[in-house]
């Protein structure tokens, strides 16, 4: 699969930006700011592809579409593969300038509001309303180019997954399994999302989930090794699979814990479609807490530009989520019962991104499943 070039369609964009529109209309509001800073802003990734490097401001109407970019020099990347946008040097003065042009009336906002703008819009007698909820709800829903790119990006993560397989057969560290891990799917043109490691005895387990930085631990015999890996060809549309991993043979604990994430993963599967109650989800779950188990990460979640609805957690977990969400068809979302002990020494953690359909779902990952031992 040629993973290296992906783009989304002018098309997609306008469509987008169309439907961000309508949901301002919604509000009252004729326009749209949105916000971004340090790789955080996926409002402004959606409306524009800028993969969000420093600060950056998005300002959308019906017949503008203005980027501001914090540094002269990430102008030029931005310029190369941004389209059918205006892309500008970071300038208050500027803004405030579209600003002034709606005195009186509302903006929409779309991500976290700045206190500059918050300030600007006041002395300009603008009121600002958030429309990150339905936002949310919107992208929710992918089009058929969005499933392309979490497709591609399923492939990207699944090189990473089996590169961490791999190296956990030899003498290493979490430190090389993530380089390892980094340089499987880097080298097929995608980039990093999020690669989360555990390593851990499995006759002395100390930790129960996988740690978003590495700690320098060494893989061994006896080691059980857990990960959430996700990489992209596109930003903001990873793939993200979870898998455990056992060095020898699984202690009885060990065995168990991932029988339980199994079953609760097989029931969750069964009945997943659109037309459900995402918290028919939470209640096949069951299992975990009827087998003296709990969870520490959420049970499913939303996922492809941002963490999204639906997010549901076991019943024992606190904080706890129930999502009264009905399921349609387009809804990316990761199945992972993370099947822990009560007092969180021990896990194991399972699962993948699907994408729902009218009938069921479809699988994008390719790894095999089930506790893997080594």
């Amino acid at each position: 699969m040629n993973i290296i070039n992906h783009e989304f369609s002018a098309a997609e964009y306008t469509s987008r930006k169309e439907k961000t529109l309508a949901l301002a209309h919604q509000l009252g509001c004729e326009s749209v700011f949105t916000f971004g800073e340090n790789k955080n802003g996926v409002g402004i990734t959606w409306l524009t592809g800028w993969g969000t490097t420093r600060l950056a401001y998005h300002f959308l109407s019906k017949d503008e579409s203005i980027l501001w970019i914090l540094f002269h020099n990430h102008l030029p990347a931005a310029q190369r593969s941004i389209k059918n946008v205006d892309i500008r040097d970071f300038s208050l003065e500027d803004i405030e300038k579209i600003v002034s042009k709606f005195k009186g009336k509302k903006i929409a906002t779309f991500g976290v509001v700045s206190k500059d703008i918050r300030n600007i819009a006041q002395n300009k007698g603008v009121e600002l309303i958030s429309l990150d909820v339905e936002h949310n709800n919107l992208r929710s829903i992918k089009s058929d180019e969005e499933i392309e790119a979490l497709t591609k990006g399923a492939y990207a993560t699944d090189c990473g997954a089996n590169a961490i397989i791999e190296m956990c057969q030899n003498e290493t560290n979490d430190w090389e399994l993530l380089a390892g891990a980094r340089s499987s799917y880097t080298r097929l043109g995608a980039r990093d999302h999020i690669c989360y490691l555990c390593v851990s005895n499995m006759t002395t387990p100390d930790r129960d989930v996988p740690a978003q930085y590495p700690e320098g631990r060494a893989v061994a015999k006896g080691s059980v090794v857990t990960f959430e890996i996700s990489a992209s060809v596109a930003a903001e549309y990873p793939g993200q699979l979870l898998r455990s991993i056992a060095v020898g043979e699984p202690t009885p604990l060990f065995k168990e814990l991932h029988a339980v994430a199994d079953q609760a993963l097989s029931n969750m599967r069964k009945i997943l479609k659109a037309g459900i109650n995402a918290m028919d989800l939470v209640a096949a779950s069951s299992v975990i807490e009827e087998a003296g188990f709990t969870t520490t990460d959420d049970l499913f979640h939303g996922l492809g530009a941002g963490y999204l609805p639906p997010i549901g957690t076991s019943s024992s977990r606190v904080p706890v989520h129930k999502p009264n969400i009905e399921l349609k068809p387009g809804m990316a979302i990761v199945l992972q019962p993370n099947v822990t002990s009560k007092d969180h020494l021990a896990g194991v953690q399972t699962g993948e991104m699907v994408i729902v359909t009218k009938d069921g779902f479809k699988d994008i990952h390719n790894v095999r499943p089930g506790f893997i031992v080594v």
